[in-house]
């Protein structure tokens, strides 16, 4: 499925059944995606270029399970040159090359980064020694983690989706504290 049918699915619920959500940015610009690659030295994997193209971020909603809200452009060269002399000072990060591990989203202080070489997703916390790469076809990518989410709610409720063995999300649309916004819950706990 392509970034852009992930994201209709997405788009179509929030419609649907998450009305007090913010709206989702509008796309950025190719120039913005060129003063980007420019400022960090490295490109992004095409899938993050297309959520990008589509959606420059997701503001406040948190689309991607385990509540992680995407990065705009801006967001992605703050956060990536903001950290990155922190990282390369104290390189605890193994055999991982910081300058090409970028940050696309958050939950709150752990940042969901991308392998601009392999495409994957993993996260990283500044109180975390390393990054911690996330296992499961669910996080094999970014377009993997929309194609997901975009199926689970596109499906009949309840809304799970299945981002590897064990890491199983529920989207709730009428949470008691936040009614009417997606919220996503570990099916576990």
């Amino acid at each position: 499925m392509s970034v852009e049918e992930s994201w209709e699915k997405i788009e179509r619920w929030l419609d649907q059944y998450a009305p007090q959500e913010q709206p989702l940015p509008g796309p950025c610009t190719r120039s913005e995606l060129d003063g980007l690659y420019s400022a960090l030295g490295v490109r992004l994997p095409e899938d993050v270029e297309q959520s990008l193209l589509r959606h420059n971020g997701s503001g406040l909603t948190d689309v991607i399970p385990a509540t992680f809200a995407l990065y705009s452009v801006k967001q992605i060269a703050d956060e990536h040159l903001g950290t990155l002399k922190y990282k390369l000072k104290n390189d605890h990060y193994g055999s991982d090359d910081s300058r090409l591990i970028v940050p696309i989203g958050a939950l709150g202080e752990m940042q969901l980064v991308v392998d601009t070489q392999t495409g994957r997703l993993g996260s990283w916390d500044i109180e975390e020694t390393g990054y911690r790469w996330f296992e499961g076809p669910g996080w094999a990518s970014l377009s993997a983690a929309l194609e997901v989410t975009g199926n689970a709610l596109a499906s009949p409720p309840p809304w799970i989706a299945v981002m590897g063995d064990g890491d199983e999300w529920r989207a709730i649309d009428m949470d008691t504290d936040l009614p009417g916004t997606l919220v996503w819950a570990d099916v576990r706990g």
